[in-house]
């Protein structure tokens, strides 16, 4: 028998399943074009892995986020300034990355003829330039957040996609809630669809690359130093034997009203998606990260104010190549995907450049406002 939409259903032009950066953008931008929009996380704050993290030193990203210097960096910012109507200055960060061997620091120049699983997604880390921004990612997630008026659901977990005909004609929240749309964006893990849309809409390549591809869990690790430990802008790749690489970088020390200075350092390293549910891979992680750091700053852990661990799930991984257009599922006609795995550049980059992707072929690339920006603000610093 045919299915039909509820009577039910609560209706709207658009649906948005995840509340993180693109999520986010694609909210505002739509909505800027008349839509009746509804947007639905499932946790009870917003941004996803962007939003903001907080400190004894004050606030920082939510995990490592480097942004690379280049023209599509560039670019896309550009774009996220319309879409925001604020400016984004740019502070150039010129500091080639650097492994630690041999007791002392060295360029890093890849892990040559050595087997890494996870070099690709590491190597993302490390562009001999980046960008240090302001507003931050972590800035970006409240100004949007303030901009959108549509209707906004917290605690709103998407448990299945009702399908007839290649169309989605309803999604079912937390089990019971019925939306219609009739335009879903998917702004949440992939991961999440084989069990979202069922057993037969997904060709049996995608399934299998969804739920057994490789993808990576983040474990990451903020510290707040009780004292300076460097004054490196670089990015840290740093490896044992055997061991997957810890990535990470010290942030400038910071000067609080009590006199105090602190500096904060964020690290992460991966394990296979698989993984996050063993507490002792997780523990693995935490102390190869820190064995790594206090292998090269011997001082890196002593007398710390704080520690903060995070863990992220299927966070790292791509995409590419598995759906034959990038970020739409095939013989589905009114779904599009955010999410960076379809890009072929990672984390926030990708998630912009896809988020970008997806609206343009909805037909809604840029919002008008009153933003004049030939050229973007860049200060240099080495």
């Amino acid at each position: 028998m045919a299915q039909t939409k509820s009577p039910k259903a609560q209706e709207f032009d658009t649906l948005i399943i995840g509340a993180g950066l693109g999520g986010l953008i694609a909210a505002n931008v739509l909505e800027a074009t008349g839509r009746n929009v509804v947007l639905i996380e499932a946790l009870d704050t917003l941004g996803g892995a962007s939003r903001s993290g907080q400190t004894a030193a004050g606030g920082i990203e939510h995990g490592l986020k480097i942004i690379p210097d280049t023209e599509e960096s560039h670019a896309a910012l550009d774009w996220l300034e319309k879409v925001i109507g604020q400016k984004i200055h740019r502070t150039s960060v010129e500091a080639s990355p650097l492994n630690y061997d041999d007791g002392k620091f060295k360029p890093y120049v890849g892990f040559g003829d050595e087997s890494v699983r996870t070099s690709s997604e590491i190597e993302a880390y490390a562009p001999p330039k980046r960008l240090e921004l302001s507003p931050a990612p972590r800035e970006w997630i409240q100004i949007l957040a303030d901009q959108f008026s549509g209707t906004l659901l917290t605690l709103s977990h998407a448990t299945k996609m009702v399908i007839e005909d290649g169309f989605v004609l309803e999604t079912i929240v937390n089990g019971a809630k019925r939306i219609s749309a009739r335009e879903v964006v998917f702004a949440a893990s992939p991961q999440t669809l084989p069990a979202l849309l069922g057993a037969e809409t997904l060709a049996p390549r995608v399934r299998q690359k969804l739920i057994k591809g490789d993808f990576w869990t983040s474990v990451n690790l903020d510290l707040v130093h009780s004292q300076p430990i460097t004054d490196s802008r670089a990015v840290h790749i740093l490896k044992g034997a055997n061991e997957e690489p810890t990535v990470g970088t010290f942030h400038p020390a910071v000067t609080l009203e009590d006199g105090r200075t602190l500096q904060v350092s964020q690290w992460l390293t991966l394990i296979p998606r698989e993984d996050i549910d063993e507490e002792e891979f997780v523990a693995s992680a935490l102390k190869q990260i820190k064995r790594q750091l206090k292998r090269a700053y011997e001082s890196a852990l002593g007398n710390l104010v704080q520690e903060r661990i995070l863990v992220v799930p299927c966070s790292h991984g791509s995409l590419a190549g598995a759906f034959e257009v990038p970020g739409r599922i095939p013989k589905i006609s009114n779904v599009w995907m955010t999410s960076a795995f379809f890009s072929d550049q990672k984390n926030t980059l990708g998630t912009l450049l896809q988020t970008r992707r997806c609206l343009e072929e909805m037909g809604d690339a840029l919002v008008d406002t009153d933003l004049t920006s030939a050229s973007p603000t860049v200060s240099a610093e080495a």
